[in-house]
Formats: C-alpha cells, sequence, structure tokens
C-alpha cells in the first residue's frame, strides 16, 4: 500500500516472530552479537535525536545512529524496544528520559533532542515514520513502569512490546496501546462549502477540521456525529470514512472521515473550539495562500481532508 501521509512509510519489516525469541533478542538486544547492525534512534521524553546545521539553513536530519555512536546510546538506555528489520539492519528504539541531560552522553556532532511535531515536515518522510514510532513506544513505556492493576513495578518484554507485572499474585500483561481518534470534513448541506473551527490550542488564526476521540461501546459513524454535534452542533449524516494516519501525539490513529450536515446554525457547546465557521472554496483557498490559517500540507490527514473536498469535480 502506497504511502499517503506523514509518519506512515515505514518501510521495515516488524518481525513479530523475533518478539518471542528470547536467544535472539539476547544476542542482539544486550549480548555479543548486538552492535554490528544496530540502527538505534534515541528518544528523551518525548523528544527525537536529529542533526543540524543551523549555519547552512540546513534542513534537520533524523538522527539514526549506528557504529560507537550507536553502543554508546544502547549502555545508557533505560529501556531498548526491538522496531524491527531492514535487510540485515536491525532497528532499536532507546530511551534516555531518565537522564536529567542527555547531552551529558558525546552525542555525534550537531545532534540535538527536538519535538517531532516542531519540526513539521522538514524531515525525510521515511525517517520521520521510524522516530515517530520509537517516540510511541518509549511513551508507553515511560507511563507504564507500574502496574495499573495492583501496581506493583512492571517490567519490558517481548523485545519492549509489552511489559510484565512483577508481582506474582497479579502478573498482568499490559500492551502498547493506541487510541483511536475520528477527524471529519464536514460539508454544508448544499455542498458549497465546509465546516472548520480554531482549536484554543492553535496558535495565530488557524482553522481546521472537527476531531475528537472515539468513546467506549462507540462505532466510529457514532463517533463522528457526537463530536460534531458536541463541538458545533451540527448535525450529520452520510458519515463515509475515507483513510486513517499515525497520529504519534503522543499514541493516536487518526480516522479520517466525510459527512455531509443537515443543519447550519453552528453553536460551540463544549469551549474546546473557540469558534466555528462555514467556509466557500474561495474563502479556503484565500486560507491556503497565507499558510499560517490551516493545517501545512503532507503533515496532518486534516489538510488532505479539506484538499479532497475543494478540488473535486
Amino acid at each position: 500500500m502506497s504511502s499517503k501521509f506523514y509518519y506512515d512509510d515505514i518501510t521495515l519489516d516488524r518481525a513479530h516472530q523475533l518478539r518471542t525469541d528470547d536467544e535472539w533478542l539476547t544476542a542482539n538486544l544486550t549480548g555479543e552479537s548486538a552492535g554490528s547492525n544496530s540502527h538505534i534512534i534515541p528518544v528523551w521524553r518525548d523528544k527525537s535525536l536529529v542533526f543540524t546545521d543551523e549555519q547552512n539553513a540546513a534542513a534537520p536530519q533524523a538522527a539514526i545512529l549506528r557504529g560507537e555512536a550507536a553502543e554508546l546510546i544502547r549502555q545508557n538506555a533505560a529501556t531498548l524496544v526491538f522496531l524491527g528489520l531492514e535487510g540485515d539492519a536491525i532497528y532499536y528504539a532507546a530511551d534516555l528520559s531518565h537522564l536529567e541531560d542527555p547531552h551529558s552522553l558525546p552525542l555525534p556532532d550537531g545532534a540535538i533532542f527536538e519535538d517531532l511535531r516542531r519540526l513539521a515536515t522538514a524531515l525525510d518522510p521515511i525517517d520521520a515514520g521510524y522516530l515517530a514510532y520509537a517516540r510511541a513506544l518509549v511513551h508507553w513505556h515511560r507511563g507504564h513502569q507500574f502496574c495499573g492493576v495492583c501496581g506493583s513495578e512492571t517490567q519490558a518484554g517481548r523485545g519492549g512490546h509489552d511489559r510484565a507485572c512483577l508481582n506474582s499474585d497479579c502478573g498482568k500483561v499490559h500492551f502498547p496501546r493506541t487510541d483511536p481518534a475520528v477527524i471529519m470534513l464536514v460539508t454544508h448541506p448544499n455542498e458549497d462549502s465546509c465546516l472548520l473551527g480554531h482549536n484554543k490550542k492553535f496558535q495565530g488564526l488557524r482553522y481546521s477540521t472537527i476531531a475528537g476521540f472515539v468513546e467506549p461501546g462507540e462505532m466510529l459513524e457514532q463517533a463522528v456525529a457526537r463530536e460534531v454535534y458536541e463541538e458545533t452542533n451540527i448535525q450529520v449524516v452520510d458519515v463515509e470514512y475515507k483513510a486513517s494516519q499515525p497520529w504519534p501525539f503522543p499514541a493516536s490513529i487518526m480516522l479520517g472521515f466525510r459527512a455531509r450536515a443537515i443543519s447550519t446554525e453552528i453553536i460551540c457547546h463544549d469551549q474546546e473550539l473557540v469558534e466555528a465557521k462555514w467556509f466557500s472554496r474561495e474563502e479556503v483557498l484565500e486560507m491556503a495562500d497565507g499558510h499560517e490559517t490551516l493545517p501545512p500540507t503532507n503533515l496532518s490527514i486534516s489538510r488532505w481532508l479539506i484538499d479532497g473536498w475543494l478540488y473535486e469535480k
């Protein structure tokens, strides 16, 4: 399947079968074989390591480390997570969040920890997918050091793809979770305008599609209708799934939909949105020209949904 969005272009084999091969994991994660083919992706408190060249204004590059630099990170990581294989290369995520200052380690020249989301589309799309995958798993490990059932300490297993409670009376095994969120482009009953909202978290005058998390016991289509009504008072029908995008902030998947409104009066019920409006195609194009009022192209499925309506024939 071809890539559509940022963060979804990972090409490695996740090699699920090796997660339960304790002998292989021991040899390649911590044993004598570790390091020769290792590619380490360091993460520090939800930030990813990148190479920058500010003097020459060059675009940042993902710091996926090999050789001595990788071995140094491996030895100092609180948790190592096996991500998968790319030919002979073995990819790991390394959590350095226990360090007060990760630069106390002799990191490669020009390498700094940056917020992956702040980098927008500056990184190579494939590399961005690797960093997003590593970031999401390390974030999960940091939040599950203790069992949610009994409160005892947990220990990473299956190459970092689960955490088991160390209390023998409990023994609960916890797995990484991905939170499903719906994001939808709502069109006016006459199809000549679309509904966009300005979230209180947005900077500047940015408007975007409506979005929200799926609740327990709810179909995705029901979540679309509920979220649109809760945030804008608009009722919708003809809910249609379009595409999905991994969104590691911190660990979501965005499920993109299109829906048609059957009401038009906007009331921002839950105060999550500062404002919501109907925008014509001409108004959306004017916003896009301003570069600060719509999500950046290729970063979010939101822009893809908007463009799908904007340029449809």
